[in-house]
């Protein structure tokens, strides 16, 4: 068994973790794709563990492993496949047949990965050494939940998509889902079906009907003058320009604290972001766009009926809920000081913890507290949050509100 002393270990890309005795050297190969682990004094025992260069939703493949294994061991000499319910991962394990040795193969799948360990044992200690390695596979943990809910999603919409559209023969791709002449990027569906699970069908189903509708659209050739009328500015986190998909080419402008400006065409309900790329084929500049999308958000309807409440000691509060998509959006309107420090007071406060919501209250402590707790619980619900600071609303502009 473990001695008292063991090391953790944390695979350099995060793929699993686990314990092992503190006193065995650990080596890795391939960039981490293999990783050893062995006594230091014994060149003829050890145990690696390979990740398969394979991303699968692991759920459905678990069945399969099996037979994956069987058919495999005749090439590896070895046999007697079975389940191994040491594991905390669904796995299988089957006994090296090579001579002189005892030691074992496994076949274990979580999140979105399959590894591969095998143990050098010689024969005539498997009984010191076997345990010793199957207690420490039975601390490996697969630390791939967020791949495996991407995989998921990405197979769900992949079949919708084939389903509807079996001209663009869709395929995945490292970036996504790639048809004929479109890409398909997943990271903002990610988030959404991630913050309200139990909305997951409809979500999916949605996204994918958009995406149908917008294919007859000339994205990405829209004349300057065809986009003046429709641009209109979007706030988005900062964690939303991703280095990694393709939101890192659209068209940003600073803003305040963690809260960035982005632009989009809207065409009915589908919102189509600004890139730094239409605005070079436009020949126009940065500045230009946002004050257009600015005069276009001045020309936007407000609700006709605005939900609120007094509170006790006289503050106020109102919700403005426009159901447009572009409800966080109207704290850019320049003339929001003017429209509610009537009622409010000057200075008031505003928050905007998701992009349906702004809410506007009275600048006075007791508001203040409980407004603000639940802008932070409704940032951390949203499909689309934003963010849970609140902001200060003067006459002279906004700022970020004093703790």
């Amino acid at each position: 068994m473990f001695p008292i002393h063991s090391k953790k270990f944390l695979h350099p890309a995060g793929v699993y973790r686990l314990e092992y005795p503190a006193y065995w050297d650990q080596v890795q190969e391939d960039e981490a794709r293999s990783c050893g682990f062995g006594p230091h004094d014994r060149d003829d025992v050890g145990l690696w563990i390979s990740l398969m260069a394979v991303s699968v939703d692991s759920d459905r493949l678990a069945a399969e492993l099996p037979k994956i294994l069987s058919q495999a061991l005749p090439h590896m000499q070895g046999g007697d496949v079975r389940r191994d319910p040491t594991l905390r991962h669904y796995g299988v394990k089957a006994d090296v047949h090579k001579e002189g040795e005892g030691g074992h193969y496994w076949l274990i799948a979580g999140g979105d990965v399959v590894l591969f360990a095998s143990s050098q044992v010689p024969a005539a200690e498997r009984h010191i050494w076997n345990p010793t390695f199957e207690h420490l596979l039975s601390t490996l943990e697969i630390t791939r939940d967020e791949e495996l809910a991407l995989r998921q999603l990405t197979n769900e919409v992949l079949e919708l998509l084939r389903q509807r559209h079996p001209e663009q023969d869709f395929q995945l791709d490292e970036k996504g889902i790639r048809g004929r002449n479109r890409v398909v990027f997943l990271s903002n569906l990610h988030r959404e079906v991630r913050a309200a699970p139990a909305r997951r069908v409809q979500i999916i189903q949605h996204f994918v009907q958009s995406l149908g509708q917008s294919k007859d659209l000339p994205l990405g050739q829209e004349s300057w003058e065809e986009a003046q009328a429709r641009l209109l500015p979007l706030l988005k986190p900062r964690s939303y320009i991703d280095s990694d998909s393709a939101t890192r080419y659209s068209l940003v402008s600073e803003w305040l604290a963690d809260v960035v400006i982005c632009y989009a065409l809207r065409s009915k309900d589908i919102f189509r972001f600004v890139t730094t790329a239409d605005v070079d084929r436009w020949q126009t500049e940065a500045q230009t766009v946002h004050q257009v999308a600015l005069a276009n958000l001045c020309r936007l309807d407000w609700p006709t009926k605005l939900e609120g409440a007094r509170q006790r000691d006289g503050g106020r509060v109102i919700v403005i809920a426009t159901r447009d998509g572009l409800a966080s959006s109207r704290l850019l309107h320049p003339d929001l000081h003017r429209l509610f420090c009537g009622p409010l007071g000057s200075p008031f406060r505003a928050g905007i913890p998701d992009r349906d919501t702004l809410v506007v209250y009275s600048d006075r402590r007791r508001p203040k507290q409980r407004i603000e707790r639940q802008l932070r619980k409704d940032h951390r619900t949203s499909s689309y949050p934003i963010t849970p600071r609140p902001f200060l609303v003067t006459p002279d502009g906004i700022a970020p509100a004093p703790a």
